[in-house]
């Protein structure tokens, strides 16, 4: 059995059921996998500018990386409320 998380305090149903999932594990899968490609896309791209001379491009691209890093974390343990897609062509 794959391990979930457990429901909040005051948020199982009449049976004592943890509530259904916010989204299946395979959208899980590839949305967490999407994110740490664009949080290991904004890292690289953010040391390549630093060192390259683009000091405060390299600390935007970081800034975002941070945050694309935090809500894949999010996604992995089951705390990010809705997915959000995001590609760039």
């Amino acid at each position: 059995m794959i391990n979930q998380p457990a429901p909040p305090p005051g948020q199982q149903n009449l049976f004592g059921a943890a509530p259904s999932l916010p989204y299946s594990h395979g959208k899980r899968t590839v949305y967490g996998l999407l994110w740490a490609a664009w949080t290991a896309v904004l890292t690289i791209a953010g040391f390549a500018g630093l060192f390259g001379g683009q000091v405060v491009g390299g600390l935007f691209a970081l800034v975002l990386a941070a945050l694309a890093g935090r809500y894949d974390y999010r996604i992995w343990t089951w705390r990010a409320r809705r997915l959000l897609f995001l590609i760039i062509w």
